[in-house]
């Protein structure tokens, strides 16, 4: 009696597995017949991101593109400077006396 119901177990979970991973699905549904209308292809043009912090495109290469891309990496690495060194004054404050 105990093999059944062990037996019954496993059938159980090898459906429960097979359901799960959608191969019981595929099986159970019917094959759709092959004299079905093809879909024609549409094409859309797809939105190219635009570049930030004032560098160039993402895939241009010229000299001009890559001057521009320099001289964004160089504002943006005065502007890091700058606050690093807002920081670093502010690390070094001195208590005001205050009075109540």
């Amino acid at each position: 009696m105990a093999k059944w119901i062990i037996g019954i177990i496993i059938v159980a979970l090898l459906g429960g597995a097979l359901w799960y991973s959608g191969l019981l699905k595929n099986m159970m549904t019917p094959s759709s017949p092959s004299t079905t209308a093809q879909e024609t292809a549409t094409t859309t043009q797809q939105a190219v991101a635009q570049p930030e912090n004032g560098m160039a495109a993402t895939n241009d290469a010229s000299d001009s593109a890559i001057t521009q891309d320099t001289a964004a990496v160089d504002a943006q690495m005065q502007g890091l400077g700058t606050d690093s060194a807002n920081v670093d004054s502010s690390l070094n404050d001195k208590q005001t006396p205050q009075s109540y």
